[in-house]
């Protein structure tokens, strides 16, 4: 099926008429076809004070779209025979050889029990390892990561990768690797173990085996200071005064300084035509314009649903994806798959590869349709993100013909 220009044209209107500004300052959508654009549309601000309006070079914190970027750093060592998805974590973390699993009581009295079965590379790749996110109120471990100030992201903790492992390792897991889906800092341990495996920083390797090869030069950890002006200021939902707020300005960002250690789940920036070019690479099973980041094959098996058979997120998951948008998804090796559109209630293709990132942004690769779709706004907290994400695959998907 092919595009209607007409009835595209009607995607950037709809999300203009119905969130800009009321629910987000502004926003980039980019819509790509067999390889070519097909459609882009910008509209609003990326600083609402200061009137700056949204570009199509405008510099994105991409928050948890890093993750695929991680996740297909693994298979490329896996590749080269460096690492095996059903290897334990303890072989490259040492320092986890006795984790334990929390069963019950507070900070002063923690019951906890040795884990079922040891914590693999898969379980990491598909959150499944009994780790968290100090944000996702799923268990007791959550207020334990709050205390600890286990925030690897932009952390005003200044900790290295060393010293985070080690304090993880006296802390519970929230259950037995496997036995549930939960995100969770997995990827960002996987970034760890990518530097322990190489000897380099994960902003080197991301830079020298990808960035550099597809030509992204505005993906990058810490923004280069003749860059700065193009970054966009994020926000913040104050859901109390239900208005947004500024959480990081781009003039005094935290991403104008050097993180203490690099996170490989919610690490980077970037722009809408740097971020296509990584979903093209996906799309064309690891290459991109005869650039070859890895094989077909390992392109497809990163991307296909590594789920039980009969099983969807709703089935397994704690938090959100326990809930109904968990519906007919399954999870690969670094993102959600679809695996049942009707049961999901939507528009979407089976097959397709996704993830999105905190501050409401989404992309999406539709093997199927061969459509490639990028979306960039800052708003954290936002109360209609799952809203605003539905909209954009109807508006995309109605335009098909």
């Amino acid at each position: 099926m092919k595009f209607s220009p007409k009835k595209i044209k009607e995607l950037g209107n709809f999300l203009k008429n119905s969130y800009v500004p009321n629910n987000i300052p502004g926003f980039s959508v980019l819509v790509n076809q067999d390889s070519k654009e097909i459609y882009y549309s910008e509209s609003g601000l990326i600083d609402v004070n200061r009137k700056r309006k949204i570009n199509r070079d405008s510099i994105f914190r991409i928050y948890s779209m890093t993750k695929p970027i991680t996740s297909i750093s693994i298979m490329m060592l896996l590749e080269q025979g460096l690492i095996n998805i059903n290897d334990d974590v303890e072989k490259f973390i040492p320092e986890w050889e006795n984790l334990s699993v929390y069963q019950s009581g507070s900070f002063e009295n923690l019951i906890t029990e040795p884990p079922k079965r040891k914590m693999k590379v898969k379980d990491l790749l598909m959150h499944r390892s009994g780790l968290t996110y100090d944000f996702e109120e799923t268990s007791f471990v959550q207020k334990i990561y709050l205390k600890e100030e286990i925030k690897i992201a932009r952390s005003k903790e200044k900790l290295s990768a060393d010293q985070y492992i080690k304090k993880l390792a006296d802390i519970p897991l929230a259950f037995s690797p496997g036995e549930h889906f939960n995100y969770s800092i997995s990827t960002d341990i996987l970034g760890f173990i990518i530097e322990r495996i190489t000897g380099k920083s994960l902003e080197d390797y991301f830079k020298e085996k990808i960035f550099d090869p597809l030509g992204m030069k505005d993906t990058f950890f810490q923004i280069p200071e003749n860059k700065i002006s193009r970054l966009a200021n994020c926000y913040i939902y104050d859901q109390t005064n239900d208005r947004y707020i500024v959480e990081d300005d781009f003039e005094k960002s935290s991403y104008i300084e050097k993180p203490s250690c690099y996170s490989g789940g919610g690490g980077l920036l970037s722009t809408i035509d740097d971020y296509m070019k990584f979903c093209e690479l996906l799309q064309n099973k690891g290459t991109l314009n005869d650039v070859n980041i890895i094989g077909s094959r390992t392109a497809s098996f990163m991307m296909s649903n590594h789920l039980e058979k009969d099983i969807d997120l709703y089935d397994i998951a704690k938090g959100k994806w326990g809930t109904n948008i968990g519906k007919g998804v399954g999870f690969s090796l670094g993102g959600s798959i679809v695996i049942d559109p009707i049961k999901n209630m939507s528009l979407r293709s089976k097959d397709e590869f996704s993830w999105g990132g905190a501050a409401s942004t989404l992309f999406w690769v539709d093997p199927r349709e061969k459509i490639s779709v990028v979306f960039m706004t800052q708003m954290l907290g936002n109360p209609l993100s799952q809203n605003l994400r539905e909209d954009l695959r109807t508006l995309v998907y109605q335009a098909l013909i």
